[in-house]
């Protein structure tokens, strides 16, 4: 089980290393591979098969934090918040 605060911290961690950030709004065509949200697990892209092409679905931040290690992170906490919650992984503890 994981609380609030271990979830805002992660979130902060990613944001502290990243040495470049990139915002993907919903809608957004400039992904080109799946892409899952490192701190709950939802996806933040689908593909459309008639087009073979991939679709933002959820808005989400993009972290370089080196060369090689890129993660993707959503937006809103609260959507993290929801998905570990609909999933049963959330601590139930409001404050955090």
């Amino acid at each position: 089980m994981t609380t609030k605060r271990e979830i805002r911290d992660k979130r902060r961690n990613l944001a502290k290393l990243a040495d470049k950030t990139v915002y993907f709004n919903k809608g957004d065509r400039r992904v080109y591979s799946p892409r899952l949200c490192v701190v709950c697990g939802r996806p933040l892209s689908n593909l459309i098969i008639n087009e073979n092409k991939y679709l933002t679905i959820v808005p989400h931040t993009r972290y370089h934090l080196n060369e090689f290690f890129i993660v993707d992170v959503c937006t809103d906490v609260q959507s993290c918040y929801r998905t570990l919650s609909r999933k049963g992984e959330l601590d139930g503890d409001v404050n955090g």
